[in-house]
């Protein structure tokens, strides 16, 4: 396996809440910061049971296709955020696939919306896509 990151000497084999286990069953307390289980723990019973739902239908759909879950996303984003299609039909969320086509969507809808304009992204890494 090629080294892009720093590897403990830990085969972790399960986790639960804010806790990993690894192959000897020695148990750790995960301050990892990123990735999702950061912000919701590991396998928490709600997030698992969706997952499960959602793979026994899609597991993976490009944003060549629409999928109603993309349109329920978009109704809960506008209904929490100041994203509002009432307001601004041409307020369209954007899909991406990974954060660095999160970033190209953004620089190429900024481009387009306005003239002349550019995005600086200061100090954003997203996954092997770094924009400067």
């Amino acid at each position: 396996m090629i080294g892009n990151y720093t590897r403990y000497p830990v085969c972790l084999t399960r986790g639960e809440g804010s806790y990993v286990w690894d192959a000897e069953g020695n148990k750790y307390l995960d301050l990892f910061p990123g990735w999702g289980c950061g912000l919701i723990g590991h396998c928490p019973p709600r997030v698992v049971k969706a997952v499960q739902d959602q793979v026994a239908e899609l597991i993976h759909v490009p944003n060549t296709w629409y999928t109603e879950s993309q349109g329920r996303l978009a109704k809960a984003l506008s209904e929490r955020t100041t994203f509002d299609l009432r307001r601004n039909p041409r307020s369209l969320p954007v899909y991406g696939e990974a954060g660095g086509a999160s970033h190209n969507r953004t620089a190429e809808l900024s481009h387009k919306a306005t003239i002349n304009a550019s995005v600086i992204f200061l100090g954003s890494a997203d996954g092997r896509i770094v924009a400067t």
